[in-house]
């Protein structure tokens, strides 16, 4: 209950200051992206360098060796994913509109059975989905002046970011473990105690959230390709890569990602559908039951209609990124606000129980003689 009332105290804050807030927004716009990536990086990064520091191994040493072993992955990665994805994406967005009216003809006639909605209704519908599909796909393509703009300003943004992020993550892994001291030292001295612990709490549940998290959604990027690829569902690639950031969603990622899965399925052949159902199955009793328990750390405790709650909220508010984020900074967020709310209990003595009077005598002992 407590965190269904702080997300809604949240929304209403927003609300009524967001103006205020735009340019702390648009300043975090341009910083955050090279933070966060590093941030991420890091809580996937530093169990292995302090288990090869715990090993006799320099920081030093194994932080250069992480180094290349990313370096390593990131070179495999474009030499072997990034042409087949590139092709797939290619190919995707030029066969997309048949496979969506392949899809709508199937709606067609199974509206024509049980009169679910109008005809008119569903022709809009499929109008009005291909229709923005074509013109996005238009404005990649061909392109305007101000696409080409915004194309090359996003592809600056990635490469400062991708640029940047690397030199973030060094001194993070380096010099992570001052952090907390050197920041616990701008606090009064009685209160460094409880600040400390609370940013300890804060490094564990973000760390394991994010751990978890990443781990899952890779887990379930490698199933899913590997079951399409099995099946033989046409890009099956970039439909598995794609639902392994889309896993990051709580609730919604998996069946966000499933959707076009489907419509290629169906429209390819009954058989087909039935077999990207199969593999969803398996992969969802894997991840529920093998995966997410075994990987999952300390959980972040909140409740389901919080989380909803926190979703719609961030996701108005920053899109994409805050609806990825939303969920660790609401825990931030809810340590900071608990233990302040614990401090004020202690300090101002309104939430003190009184205390039990002493039980009064048997009134039925007799008096002595």
């Amino acid at each position: 209950m407590v965190d269904i009332i702080l997300a809604l105290l949240a929304i209403l804050l927003f609300t009524k200051i967001a103006w205020v807030f735009q340019p702390v927004l648009d300043f975090f716009g341009i910083v955050a992206p090279p933070f966060i990536l590093a941030g991420i990086l890091y809580y996937l990064t530093v169990p292995i360098i302090d288990w090869l520091e715990r090993h006799k191994i320099k920081r030093g040493w194994a932080i250069g060796g992480v180094f290349l072993l990313l370096f390593a992955l990131l070179v495999w990665g474009i030499l072997r994913f990034i042409p087949a994805i590139e092709g797939q994406v290619t190919n995707i967005m030029q066969t997309w509109p048949t496979y969506w009216k392949e899809f709508t003809t199937w709606l067609s006639d199974l509206n024509a059975k049980q009169t679910l909605i109008s005809q008119k209704e569903l022709n809009q519908l499929g109008a009005e989905i291909t229709s923005a599909f074509q013109g996005k796909q238009g404005s990649l393509l061909t392109g305007t002046v101000s696409s080409i703009q915004n194309v090359i300003g996003i592809v600056g943004n990635v490469v400062v970011t991708v640029a940047t992020a690397p030199i973030i993550l060094f001194f993070m892994l380096k010099d992570g473990a001052h952090f907390t001291p050197s920041l616990i030292k701008l606090f009064p001295v009685k209160l460094r105690t409880g600040i400390g612990e609370m940013l300890t709490e804060m490094n564990t549940k973000v760390g394991s959230y994010v751990q978890g998290q990443i781990t899952v959604a890779m887990a379930v990027a490698i199933m899913f390709m590997i079951g399409y690829s099995i099946i033989g569902l046409k890009f099956g690639l970039l439909l598995g890569l794609l639902a392994g950031p889309l896993n990051l969603i709580p609730y919604l990622g998996s069946a966000l990602a499933m959707v076009p899965a489907l419509i290629i399925g169906l429209t390819t052949s009954p058989q087909m559908f039935f077999e990207v159902i199969l593999v969803f199955f398996i992969e969802w009793l894997l991840e529920t039951q093998v995966i997410s328990p075994f990987v999952m750390g300390s959980k972040l405790e909140m409740h389901p209609v919080t989380i909803v709650i926190v979703l719609l909220t961030a996701g108005n508010l920053f899109g994409l990124v805050g609806v990825i984020l939303g969920i660790p900074g609401f825990a931030v967020i809810k340590i900071v606000v608990t233990r302040i709310f614990v401090w004020y209990q202690q300090v101002s003595g309104l939430y003190q129980e009184p205390e039990t009077p002493p039980a009064e005598k048997d009134k039925t002992e007799a008096p002595q003689q």
